[in-house]
């Protein structure tokens, strides 16, 4: 039964994620707001996360409030997105975005400490994508409806059933078996992670660079899915394409893991972003777009299932929540608010391809910098 309620809460998580994150930019955009002030709004919702997630991590393993912080935070968030609708002016919505992604920052950090407990528990760690993958089954359905219904004009709409996804999985956590950490956690020890640990400072310099191309690519794909005069349903699938792959990869992580190992897994998953930003950048027809955008889902499932499995295994136990708190923000913290801050800037000439190109150069040198650090972390291992 508990393996049903982290199915469930994944699921419904992402079928929020999937109605409300792929609009944010363009709901910005539609605001009396400038596309640099929508880019720096979105880019500040990123970066506020990159700053505010190592401190929940830290405060979760400190304290062992980790189930408590996934509540806490699903609820509050659930709250602070509403007043999203209440303002079109730019210096209040700043102080609403960085309060919502102060929030929303404990929430998928913890779930997944909560869920590799669980496994680790039983032995079966690896079987953390089986859990993820029903995430991307919700965001396939929710991108499809979404599109459909949303795009056209009712973004609001979104951001009422994000609202209450979230209430919803408050209520969800309640159900999920919290951890237990025996040993005693210092404030020092989260940023000993880094200074300590040089496979660990290569690893999430590499992972940055793929997370500004994350960065624009959820924020920017329906605009340029719009720029190249994509049909309302055109852009609801292809958002939902981007996941399709994750279901069938997630489910069979396990057994790439231990045919080919983490390392050649995760590169290889990770080598489809630079082909699809190079696709992005050449393609103009938005049918033949629609099967690009699979590539997406290739790539995350190794990010989000394989990458979680990694940083769990290179990391003490006890300081769980605080290193998927460090990858996370390194992925879609730090990374993404740099990309997003110069998409906002590249925007200024109205074309998303210079954006692209900045996520093909980026994206190249982040899978040779993750190549490298997991080399590094094998031959530790064979020492």
């Amino acid at each position: 039964m508990i393996r049903f309620w982290f199915k469930l809460f994944y699921a419904i998580k992402f079928v929020g994620v999937g109605m409300f994150a792929p609009y944010v930019a363009m709901y910005f955009i539609r605001k009396d707001i400038t596309n640099l002030q929508a880019g720096s709004l979105v880019a500040l919702v990123s970066f506020v996360g990159f700053v505010a997630q190592p401190i929940w991590g830290i405060i979760s393993d400190k304290y062992n409030v980790t189930r408590l912080l996934v509540t806490i935070s699903c609820w509050t968030t659930s709250v602070i997105v509403l007043t999203y609708t209440l303002t079109d002016k730019f210096e209040y919505l700043i102080i609403i975005v960085t309060l919502f992604s102060i929030m929303r920052s404990p929430l998928h950090a913890n779930v997944a400490a909560l869920a590799l407990h669980h496994l680790d528990l039983k032995g079966v760690r690896e079987e953390y994508g089986k859990f993820r993958m029903w995430g991307s089954i919700g965001f396939i359905i929710a991108t499809i409806i979404s599109g459909g219904f949303f795009f056209e004009d009712n973004l609001t709409t979104a951001i009422y059933v994000f609202s209450g996804c979230l209430i919803l999985l408050g209520f969800i956590s309640l159900k999920l078996p919290d951890r237990g950490i025996s040993s005693t956690v210092q404030w020092r020890d989260s940023i000993a992670l880094i200074t300590n640990s040089q496979l660990l400072r290569i690893f999430l310099l590499g992972i940055i660079c793929v997370g500004i191309t994350l960065g624009i690519a959820d924020q920017y794909l329906v605009v340029y899915l719009d720029e190249i005069n994509a049909s309302a349903w055109i852009v609801g699938l292809t958002v939902a394409i981007t996941a399709f792959p994750e279901i069938p990869i997630m489910s069979y992580a396990e057994k790439f893991i231990r045919k080919w190992g983490l390392r050649i897994t995760y590169v290889v998953g990770l080598s489809a972003l630079p082909i699809r930003w190079l696709l992005n950048m050449l393609v103009t027809d938005p049918n033949i777009a629609l099967p690009v955008q699979a590539l997406h889902g290739i790539a995350m499932s190794a990010l989000l299932a394989v990458g979680t499995i990694f940083v769990d295994n290179i990391l003490p136990k006890r300081l769980r929540a605080s290193g998927q708190a460090l990858y996370l923000s390194s992925l879609y913290g730090l990374g993404p608010s740099i990309g997003l801050f110069l998409g906002g800037l590249l925007m200024s000439n109205g074309s998303t391809k210079p954006l692209w190109a900045l996520s093909l150069v980026s994206g190249i040198i982040g899978c040779y910098v993750i190549n490298n650090a997991m080399k590094i972390g094998n031959r530790q291992t064979l020492e």
